[in-house]
């Protein structure tokens, strides 16, 4: 007699590709249901074979652990299994963690559930069959309640990362490390072949900082790199292959819900820039994310992508304000309010660049004042410094007095003890100024964005009033292309004159 083995079936209206597999008999009891329904989300049999062998072989472990013997598992492995819990929370929000209050009201309740009976069984029971049904395996009693209490753990400390993340503070969770790799109980501990994505990430990371690149990139890359290690399950560059990078960015959009403007320029381009630098030391052979690509569709331009005269109006006149305003923010918080988007307004310089501004980057040349923006204070684009003179109406709205009465160190912010601090810190400054003009004054159009938009409006406004490309591009700091252009200086009295021909803006 001839097995007849399992493949993906078609459904006759959509042309899509399920997963339909009956449950074992003695297994229908166990799981409620006598067959399983997944679909495969392609049409094209080809890639439904590969997706279907995947979804086979998570049913088979599955089935596996339902009907293997409980047995005792040692800490490590259970640590391991709980690291799972962690990652998956950290990966699922990790664009959007949503409010603070939220997140107390749950680290609450999950401390009540941690003080009854069987409160953890009923918060983490799931989660744990899930981990444990991944491996095909089924543990004793006594493994079971350190299981549950190790994801209890690991549950409190990515919400507790979860709760700063949605105070605006994205820095790397230091304790994330103490989570084991996950090895099979009596599996021989297998010697890693060549190098690693952590390996080839290092060597990147040194080249960069030395280089005198933003250490802001590094931490970036390095959650890009988690994220493909954590999808393959190892990170040994000569076993990855090309399909297997695709295969990651289509889940990143299928799964995970990002977008291909996401994907590609930020994920995808950090692996390429790691194995990049990996071939070119010779370091690997084989790049295996050459030739992978994300195609991102082009934006459809509905609308300007700077602040329109009325939405300009309603933000400078609520920035007027800001001291005044009824919140809880702190004054450092009401101080980015009230003079950023000012700022930008007449500068067209970036948010960042404008929050990590200190007291004595404010320079003065005769009867000029302007403004150094220079990587000493922060992320510069393009590491450059440059000089930006200030429009006389900021002067006459008190920018120049508020500065120097300010005292020393950095305008809108503490400073923190380190530079990795300042950094996070002002990113911070401009997040909240960002959130106050979403929900504060109101400006909610998601075409634009609260912060830039001003960078696209001083470009729009300079070339209304005839400034030079030449000028506008020294103001903002936008690269020309042009090799001559990094020949000579502009100085800071020809940038006053140009800048002074930005018309002066008029609150309704």
């Amino acid at each position: 007699m001839t097995l007849t083995m399992p493949s993906p079936t078609k459904d006759k209206n959509s042309g899509i590709f399920y997963l339909r597999v009956r449950v074992p008999a003695n297994l229908t009891r166990l799981t409620g249901k006598a067959e399983v329904t997944k679909s495969l989300r392609t049409r094209e049999p080809a890639e439904a074979k590969e997706r279907f062998a995947v979804e086979y072989a998570k049913l088979q472990k599955r089935w596996a652990s339902l009907r293997a013997r409980p047995e005792p598992l040692p800490l490590k492995n259970i640590v391991a299994l709980s690291g799972r819990v962690y990652f998956r929370l950290m990966e699922t929000l990790e664009l959007e963690p949503g409010e603070p209050e939220i997140w107390q009201r749950l680290l609450s309740l999950s401390e009540q559930a941690e003080a009854v009976e069987d409160g953890l069984e009923k918060w983490y029971g799931e989660a744990a069959n899930e981990v444990l049904a991944e491996e095909g395996i089924a543990i004793d009693t006594a493994s079971r309640t350190r299981l549950l209490r190790e994801i209890h753990k690991a549950w409190t400390q990515a919400a507790n990362q979860q709760m700063k993340r949605a105070e605006g503070d994205f820095a790397p969770d230091q304790q994330a490390n103490r989570f084991p790799k996950w090895e099979p109980t009596g599996a021989p501990q297998k010697a890693t072949q060549g190098p690693t994505l952590t390996s080839l990430f290092e060597r990147w990371k040194k080249d960069h900082l030395s280089n005198g690149k933003a250490p802001a990139t590094v931490d970036d890359f390095a959650q890009k790199k988690d994220a493909l290690v954590a999808y393959l399950g190892h990170e040994e560059v000569a076993k990855i292959k090309p399909k297997d990078i695709a295969d990651w960015c289509d889940y990143l959009r299928d799964e995970k819900g990002l977008k291909p403007k996401t994907i590609g320029p930020k994920y995808l381009a950090a692996i390429k820039a790691i194995l990049r630098l990996g071939r070119s030391k010779f370091l690997i052979e084989v790049d295996p994310s050459e030739g992978v690509s994300v195609k991102v569709p082009k934006p459809v331009a509905a609308r300007s992508k700077g602040f329109t005269d009325d939405e300009a109006n309603r933000i400078l006149q609520r920035a007027n304000e800001a001291l005044n305003e009824d919140t809880r923010a702190t004054r450092k918080n009401k101080l980015a309010c009230r003079w950023i988007p000012w700022i930008c307004a007449y500068t067209g310089a970036r948010a960042g660049e404008i929050a990590q501004l200190r007291q004595h980057d404010l320079k003065t040349t005769g009867a000029i004042q302007w403004l150094l923006i220079t990587p000493d204070a922060g992320s510069v684009k393009a590491g450059r410094y440059r000089t930006v003179p200030l429009h006389p109406h900021l002067l006459e709205i008190g920018l120049v007095d508020f500065v120097k009465s300010a005292g020393s160190g950095y305008l809108f912010h503490d400073g923190g003890k380190t530079p990795e601090d300042a950094f996070r810190l002002s990113q911070n400054a401009r997040d909240k100024v960002g959130d106050w003009v979403r929900n504060k004054v109101g400006i909610s159009d998601p075409r634009i964005q609260p912060s830039h938009a001003w960078r696209h409006r001083f470009k729009t406004q300079a070339r209304n009033a005839d400034v030079d490309v030449a000028y506008q591009n020294a103001i903002c700091g936008h690269a020309s292309g042009n090799v001559g252009d990094d020949y000579g200086d502009y100085p800071v009295e020809t940038l006053y004159r140009e800048i002074c021909k930005i018309p002066r803006i008029k609150l309704d």
